[in-house]
C-alpha cells in the first residue's frame, strides 16, 4: 500500500509538473461551460442567421435551463474523451520508448501497482474537473436562465458522466500499455473508441445498458424531468464501471507478461 501511494504522488507530481492537470481541467471546463451559455445565445444566433434569409422565418422556443443541462450533458460526450486520449495515450508508451519505466520497475514495484497508480492519478484528476465543470455550468445555468432545475437528478447524470470517462480512461491506459509510442497509442484509443461507440449505437438495446446512455438526449430529459427514476441510469453507471475494471485488468495482465 505504501509503494502505491508514494506512485501516486509521483504521479500527480509529474501531471503537474507536465502541465497535464491544467489541460484537462480546462479542456472539461471548456466543454462543460459551452451547454448553458451556447443554449443562451442560440436564438439570438438563430435570429441573426435568418434576417438574412428573406422569406424564411425560424421559430425558437424559449430556452430554459432544462435545455442548458441538457446541452451540458451532450457537450461532455466527446470533445473531453478526446481531450483524455490526446493527454493520456503516452502515460506507458511514452515512458516505455524514453527508458524511463526502467527505472521505476527497478525498485520493489510491479507492473501492476505502476499501472494501477498511473490509472488512480488520472483517473482522480478527471473526476475532479468534471466535478468542477458540473459545479460551474449549474452556477452558470441558474445565472443566465430564470428557470431552475431538479439537482438531485443532475448529479446522477454527472455520475454517468464519471463512469463513462472511468472506462475511455481505461481504454487509453489498455492501448497505451500495448504499443511502444504514444502515437500508435492514441490511435488505436481513438479508433477504438470511435468503434464500440458506433457499434453500441447500432445494435438494438444496448444504447440502454452501456455507458454512453447518459448521452442520449431523451433518457436525459427523462430523467430530468421525472418521467423515469435515476435508476434508468444505474445500469449504465455500473457497466461502464465493469467495462473499466475489465480494461484495466487486461492491461494489468498483459503489461506483466509483456518484455520491455
Amino acid at each position: 500500500m505504501n509503494r502505491t501511494i508514494a506512485l501516486l504522488k509521483k504521479e500527480l507530481l509529474e501531471q503537474w509538473r507536465t502541465n497535464k492537470i491544467l489541460i484537462l481541467v480546462l479542456g472539461f471546463l471548456f466543454s462543460g461551460l459551452q451547454g448553458p451559455v451556447v443554449t443562451k445565445l442560440l436564438p439570438e444566433l438563430i435570429k441573426n442567421s435568418s434576417s438574412s434569409m428573406q422569406g424564411i422565418v425560424i421559430t425558437v422556443p424559449e430556452q430554459t435551463a432544462l435545455d442548458a443541462i441538457l446541452s451540458y450533458v451532450a457537450q461532455m460526450s466527446v470533445f473531453p474523451s478526446l481531450i483524455l486520449i490526446l493527454v493520456v495515450m503516452g502515460t506507458l508508451a511514452g515512458e516505455r520508448e524514453r527508458g524511463t519505466q526502467v527505472f521505476v520497475l527497478t525498485k520493489p514495484v510491479t507492473r501492476s501497482q505502476f499501472i494501477l497508480a498511473k490509472y488512480l492519478a488520472f483517473w482522480g484528476i478527471v473526476v475532479g474537473a468534471i466535478i468542477l465543470t458540473a459545479a460551474a455550468s449549474a452556477y452558470y445555468t441558474l445565472l443566465l436562465f430564470s428557470s431552475s432545475f431538479n439537482f438531485g437528478t443532475f448529479l446522477v447524470l454527472n455520475l454517468g458522466v464519471i463512469s463513462y470517462s472511468s472506462y475511455i480512461l481505461a481504454l487509453v491506459v489498455l492501448c497505451s500499455s500495448l504499443f511502444k509510442t504514444g502515437v500508435a497509442a492514441g490511435g488505436v484509443s481513438f479508433v477504438s473508441f470511435l468503434a464500440i461507440d458506433n457499434l453500441v449505437k447500432f445494435i438494438p438495446g444496448w444504447t440502454k445498458i452501456f455507458p454512453q446512455a447518459i448521452f442520449n438526449t431523451g433518457t436525459s430529459r427523462q430523467v430530468m424531468t421525472g418521467a423515469t427514476g435515476p435508476g434508468e441510469l444505474a445500469i449504465p453507471v455500473l457497466v461502464g464501471l465493469a467495462m473499466a475494471a475489465l480494461l484495466l485488468a487486461i492491461a494489468c495482465i498483459t503489461y506483466e507478461k509483456r518484455e520491455m
